[in-house]
């Protein structure tokens, strides 16, 4: 997820300025680079606040007509946008590759993941849209019937980060509309164009017209300020923010926040499974999910043993064989903050055991020793190749630091204990925890 405001600057694609032409001003535009080559994508207008008003407007007008087609109808436009979304697969991954620089194997996984979702809604939403009648106890002489059924706000709006956008803005999307809802997408000015693209071929399909994109700095506030109901996937700082203009306009809100996901190694943990699966679940995507091992805490007994094995498995990380080089960072930008969290913690006291340097939008797997809580590294999400290490005295201490903000969705223990797995378990809630196991680290976001 992205940190700061994912509706406000840009980290990367630029925004030009207003420029006066024959008596009128033009809307700021975005330049979208592309991080693999330093190439433009592509230039597009960026909406102004008027713009995202008279966007949703409209869309609230269509909505009526959209919720009248019933679930059935509604599911059927579902199942020709998947159409086309198929058939317009190579040009799309191709696209999405371009603007996050993703591998074409990472972003034809994330082009997968919208199919996945879209597939799942249109086989449960009638289902899920069914009404409940739970049986009611009763009063002697009183007749009541009780019927629960789930409305759909008339405008979702949609806020995304850069890391998945076509991915997070399906999973958001596709259940508001086979709820019956109207849903405008505002994604990351960082990576506007695949959405931009799909929404086009909403269009293109004659399909009513509830599905449409806004994109530049000015977007994200003007869409929460006109909204029905709100997503959005990004930092906790910005979901603060997100959730108080909300609450001011006393509409509801979903938030699907970031964090630090933690790993927490135990003195009688397997070391060598241990380092090479944290070294995966640090490194995979160069680190740009909010899943990703953001912290590594280890008991002092085993603690240099570890570090030595997580930095060999750091150095030797690379792209699995057959597949392409590893893919850059969307940012320059955030390659810089990445920087910067290093050199904060290298001046406080952190040893550099490997990596260390990054220049434009490519930043070394890095293993930094000796960190402690007053380093940014270690208190601010980072979104990139940097396995921060703690030494903690016992499994308590792991547990309150792994616990302490800002915590991360999800936390791996490494341990033989059961006892120590079990009450891991019961103190790291709510936190997704698992046991001597990556996947909840590297695993695909899952829509459902």
């Amino acid at each position: 997820m992205r940190i700061g405001h994912p509706e406000f600057p840009a980290h990367r694609a630029t925004t030009q300025s207003q420029v006066p032409d024959a008596g009128k001003v033009r809307p700021p535009m975005l330049t979208v680079i592309a991080p693999a080559d330093g190439r433009v994508v592509d230039t597009i207008a960026a909406e102004t606040p008027d713009r995202v008003r008279t966007a949703v407007d409209r869309l609230r007008d269509n909505a009526a007509r959209w919720h009248s087609l019933g679930v059935v109808g509604r599911i059927h436009w579902l199942r020709v946008f998947r159409n086309w979304l198929q058939d317009n697969r190579t040009d799309l991954v191709a696209l999405l590759g371009a603007e996050t620089g993703k591998t074409e194997t990472e972003a034809d996984a994330e082009f997968g993941l919208a199919l996945d979702t879209l597939d799942h809604y249109r086989a449960h939403g009638a289902d899920f849209l069914g009404g409940r009648h739970p049986q009611v106890a009763l009063r002697p002489g009183a007749a009541m019937q009780l019927a629960v059924s789930q409305p759909a706000g008339a405008v979702v709006g949609v806020i995304g980060p850069w890391t998945y956008p076509l991915a997070l803005a399906v999973f958001d999307a596709a259940p508001a509309l086979v709820a019956g809802a109207a849903v405008v997408v505002k994604p990351s000015s960082e990576t506007p164009l695949t959405l931009r693209a799909v929404a086009r071929g909403w269009q293109s399909l004659g399909a009513p017209a509830v599905f449409d994109t806004v994109t530049g700095p000015d977007a994200g506030p003007a869409v929460l300020d006109c909204v029905d109901y709100v997503r959005f996937t990004g930092s906790v700082e910005t979901g603060k923010v997100v959730a108080l203009r909300a609450a001011a306009r006393l509409i509801p809100c979903c938030l699907d926040l970031g964090g630090k996901s933690a790993a927490v190694v135990s003195s009688d943990a397997d070391l060598d499974l241990a380092a090479a699966s944290i070294a995966l679940g640090g490194l995979a995507n160069n680190g740009q999910s909010c899943h990703c091992v953001e912290r590594v805490v280890v008991e002092s007994p085993v603690y240099d043993a570890f570090l030595d094995k997580l930095v060999a498995e750091t150095a030797a990380f690379g792209p699995a064989l057959g597949e392409e080089t590893g893919g850059v960072m969307t940012s320059a930008a955030h390659v810089d903050r990445v920087r910067e969290q290093v050199r904060d913690a290298l001046l406080k006291g952190a040893t550099l055991r490997c990596g260390g340097a990054g220049t434009g939008f490519t930043f070394e797997p890095t293993v930094l020793g000796e960190v402690d809580t007053t380093m940014s590294v270690l208190t601010q999400q980072t979104l990139g190749p940097v396995l921060p290490v703690v030494r903690v005295g016992d499994a308590e201490a792991a547990f309150e630091l792994a616990r302490r903000g800002p915590a991360g969705p999800c936390v791996s223990v490494w341990t033989r204990d059961t006892v120590t797995a079990n009450r891991a378990i019961a103190r790291l809630a709510p936190a997704r925890v698992s046991i001597n196991d990556i996947s909840i680290h590297v695993a695909r976001p899952q829509p459902f």
